[in-house]
């Protein structure tokens, strides 16, 4: 029997079928194992959305996106609102370019210096609500330092002046304008602060006086006490010395306060007590009215120092002239006064002149040998009071006693030492 091709072919193919499911059959019977372990154990829950799907948001509540620092390298939108805000208070100069750089970073230490946050140059929570806040200050510059000049004196002006008069108005010394000019007044303010500060009184801001204005220890003006008319005038003659280191304790330059329209001051040093120049200027003010009016002073306030220098300038002028030294100190002694014996030492004695002529006979002389005394002076070294006083009458003299003593010694025609019962 002949069996066909086509027979063959499938029986081949059957056997061929056989193997490969024989080949196969083991894992499949495993997977089948596994799967059905598998469908043994839990399953695993699957989340039920239903009940947050019927969650209805509150339309009133915005969400607050977190807060982020913005520093140095950060970019963006936010950085660009802070930089425009920054340069609206005036602490940011410059471009809104969304670039957190130095420049920004500086603009915010500045803003949290002046508004006690810590100053670190990055914004958190804290500084952005004072950035944006509308209690939010503008910037106020720290002023740069003003050194301290070395030394300002009367003429001067500027910046450091101004300042200087500032302080002085401050600590009650002066009640000018502040105005940056070194004038009069300012020198006087300047001489009243040295007085009540134990400084040496020149009129002159140098290092020691600038260092206690403006330090702490500077005190406040203490008002000049008025005369007490009850008390004494004070006696100074050859019996009565003053020592040497006497000081008046209130001193005035007689160009810082006398008008020039009042009375020419001979020398821009000259000085005489307060009470005593005020009265004087009174006094001036008075004669012209009446038509009197060529005034100049020529003396005040001498030091110890200054008498004995005019003292032996005297002495060797005498000697010059052929004198010996013991005549030579006696004719001296007739028209200039030993140190420490000048009523000019008190600071209450002027010597008044007019200008180009001999004092005697002007109207001037004639007038103030007639008034002086309502205004608190007297003629010193009178004609007929020589043998007293112990000096030649000096028609210019005249020495401030206050009132009512002048009244009473011109009533009385009295001199000082009559008055005061030392003779």
């Amino acid at each position: 029997m002949r069996i066909r091709p086509v027979t063959i072919i499938l029986c081949v193919l059957l056997i061929g079928a056989v193997a490969a499911i024989a080949l196969i059959a083991p894992d499949t019977m495993e997977a089948k194992r596994m799967l059905h372990i598998e469908q043994a154990a839990t399953p695993t829950p699957t989340a039920d959305v239903r009940s947050m799907l019927m969650i209805t948001p509150d339309p009133n509540v915005t969400p607050k996106p977190t807060a982020f620092l913005l520093k140095n390298g950060v970019e963006g939108d936010e950085v660009k609102n802070l930089q425009r805000r920054l340069k609206e208070l005036g602490y940011y100069s410059g471009g809104v370019d969304g670039q957190y750089g130095p420049g920004t970073q500086d603009a915010v230490i500045r803003f949290q210096t002046q508004h006690g946050l810590t100053a670190d140059g990055i914004v958190g929570e804290g500084t952005r609500s004072a950035v944006y806040a509308q209690a939010a200050q503008t910037f106020i510059p720290t002023p740069a330092p003003t050194p301290t000049p070395g030394l300002l004196k009367k003429g001067d002006d500027g910046e450091s002046v101004k300042a200087m008069q500032q302080r002085l108005k401050e600590l009650g010394y002066y009640n000018g304008s502040v105005d940056g000019d070194f004038g009069g007044g300012t020198e006087e303010a300047v001489r009243l602060f040295q007085s009540q500060n134990g400084l040496d009184v020149d009129g002159v801001a140098a290092k020691k006086t600038f260092s206690l204005l403006y330090s702490e220890d500077a005190k406040q003006v203490t008002a000049t006490p008025t005369p007490d008319p009850n008390a004494m005038p004070m006696l100074v003659n050859r019996d009565h010395p003053i020592d040497e280191s006497y000081q008046p304790r209130d001193l005035v330059k007689l160009k810082n306060v006398i008008p020039s329209s009042v009375a020419t001051v001979k020398g821009s040093d000259i000085e005489g007590d307060r009470t005593a120049v005020n009265a004087m200027i009174e006094m001036f003010k008075d004669a012209h009215a009446e038509g009197v009016d060529d005034w100049q002073i020529s003396a005040g306030y001498r030091s110890y120092k200054y008498q004995k220098k005019l003292f032996d300038n005297s002495v060797q002028d005498f000697r010059n002239q052929g004198f010996s030294q013991t005549n030579a100190v006696s004719a001296t002694r007739q028209t200039v006064a030993d140190p420490g014996t000048s009523e000019h030492h008190t600071g209450l004695a002027f010597d008044i002149n007019v200008p180009g002529t001999i004092f005697k006979g002007t109207p001037e002389q004639i007038w103030l040998h007639k008034h002086c005394w309502d205004y608190g002076f007297v003629i010193r070294y009178q004609e007929d009071k020589e043998s007293i006083t112990g000096y030649l009458a000096e028609c210019w003299h005249i020495r401030y006693v206050g009132l009512p003593h002048s009244i009473t010694m011109r009533d009385r025609n009295l001199c000082l030492e009559e008055y005061l019962g030392v003779v």
